[in-house]
């Protein structure tokens, strides 16, 4: 599934497809998972990425996550000829056209931020994982189709939700959350004013807006342009668990926010990154 879908999550327990925008009941994604440890520990966030890895390209494999800590910055232009990336923008998920025999792996950045308490918690996540065609290329069998990442943020919901309801409880402050999708196309436009906004107030609809950003670039892209080590990809900024449960139980307020620009497909040279009026509160690199 590609492309640029909205779901929405509502206080309904149904699930509807209307105008395009799929409304699915939270907890319906989230049966059985109620377990805070596995959403907020610091084993989780460190594993989070190779379990959207799961989600993005509906497959069973095991990656194994490499964290950085480090952001990095981009050769400029991006990729720059004879000019290395560095620290997680400089990496690759593997295996790709050329590196056949590497293991399969997921590249992981968290961006954090603090509370009014000073307390620091995780906010953004930035995944580079495999596409669904690359592992069914390098796998074959191992994934069917691909989701997108506002999939991935839907999934992450509806666990929080489901792990609100123990005894740790905390009522909902939010019950309406709109997720969306924001495409880019090229590494440059998906790199730009990282770790993105991944939460935001529209000034459009009044509703919370849980934002996905993605790049995907199939394996058997035929650009020239493109390295060996770029096509089979599908990067997400996603939002961290801890952050979206402040912001469900209303601990914290997302920003007021126009929503993101949006970038054409290229025909030709692609469009450079643009400038969004959006930023995530208080956060720390």
């Amino acid at each position: 599934m590609r492309g640029a879908k909205k779901l929405c999550i509502m206080s309904v327990s149904f699930s509807i497809l209307l105008n395009g925008v799929l409304c699915v009941y939270l907890p319906q994604l989230a049966k059985g998972q109620k377990g805070r440890g596995k959403l907020y520990s610091t084993a989780a966030v460190k594993n989070f990425c190779k379990k959207a890895q799961q989600i993005i390209a509906n497959t069973k494999l095991k990656a194994k996550n490499v964290n950085w800590n480090e952001l990095g910055t981009p050769g400029i232009p991006f990729p720059a000829p004879g000019i290395s990336a560095t620290g997680f923008i400089g990496s690759n998920p593997t295996p790709y056209d050329g590196a056949l025999y590497l293991p399969l792996s997921t590249q992981q950045y968290v961006g954090y931020a603090k509370d009014n308490t000073g307390k620091t918690y995780p906010q953004v996540i930035m995944c580079k994982m495999k596409s669904w065609d690359a592992l069914n290329f390098y796998y074959p069998g191992s994934a069917a189709s691909g989701s997108n990442c506002a999939v991935v943020n839907a999934k992450i919901g509806g666990l929080v939700v489901a792990s609100l309801t123990n005894q740790n409880q905390e009522p909902l402050a939010i019950r309406s959350v709109v997720y969306d999708n924001w495409l880019t196309y090229t590494g440059e436009q998906w790199t730009d004013s990282s770790p993105a906004p991944v939460a935001y107030l529209s000034t459009k609809d009044g509703k919370l807006h849980i934002l996905s950003k993605e790049l995907y670039v199939a394996r058997n892209n035929p650009s020239s342009f493109v390295g060996v080590e770029k096509k089979g990809i599908n990067y997400c900024q996603v939002i961290a668990p801890d952050y979206l449960r402040r912001l469900l139980v209303g601990n914290i307020t997302a920003p007021k926010c126009d929503p993101p620009p949006v970038y054409q497909q290229p025909l030709g040279q692609p469009e450079s990154p643009k400038p969004w009026n959006c930023a995530n509160p208080q956060q720390i690199h």
